[in-house]
């Protein structure tokens, strides 16, 4: 098995959490990018990840959230972050017009589960959305695994950020794509040794 920069090599168990960040057609950009992180880490270790980043929280019982975070604790998270033994994957797709972020969520999640797959993750948990988007995420699920991108066996579940830490990982990584893209690369930068990146059209 291939394991990704940022995990070491041995039996590992590897699962992964996803959210996104989103910069739709003329917010900033001339195109737009829809842009999926995954955070892949061996089941094994998530307890330690788990506290690692609810000691980054400025208040007991709070979260992280990259967008409502100052310049100065995105520094502190993306170095807590680099240090993790995990590593991030993204796919960035474009051009995203604001009326078409489902089509590029699914052109981006496609490629993803498809990458995770790739490396052994076989357990994958995404963000929450509510009912509605999250039943268009399993119907891409469900596609996917028809046309042979992922294995029958591969899961997919989902949560919400206060209930589950390590989707804190994915929010900053994607939030820290989304930086560079505007002009503020230092934080993507910080967390290059454990990222690899993936461009995909928006069809």
């Amino acid at each position: 098995m291939s394991v990704p920069t940022g995990l070491s090599h041995g039996d590992l168990t590897l699962s992964a959490w996803v959210d996104e960040s989103v910069i739709v057609d003329g917010s900033h950009s001339p195109t737009g990018t829809y842009t999926l992180a995954a955070a892949v880490a061996d089941a094994n270790t998530v307890s330690t990840m788990r506290d690692v980043v609810r000691g980054l929280t400025l208040t007991r019982g709070g979260r992280l959230h990259w967008v409502d975070e100052s310049g100065k604790r995105r520094d502190r998270i993306a170095a807590a972050i680099a240090a993790l033994e995990l590593s991030a994957i993204v796919v960035a797709g474009s051009p995203v017009r604001r009326a078409k972020q489902e089509r590029a969520r699914r052109c981006c999640l496609e490629r993803l589960l498809h990458e995770l797959s790739s490396i052994g993750v076989r357990d994958v948990c995404l963000e929450s959305r509510t009912a509605t988007p999250d039943r268009r995420d399993l119907s891409l699920v469900e596609s996917a695994r028809r046309k042979g991108l992922i294995p029958r066996d591969f899961r997919i579940g989902f949560a919400r950020p206060r209930d589950e830490p390590m989707l804190w990982i994915p929010d900053a990584v994607a939030g820290a794509v989304t930086a560079s893209r505007l002009g503020e690369p230092r934080w993507l930068l910080a967390m290059s040794e454990i990222l690899s990146e993936h461009e995909v059209e928006v069809r």
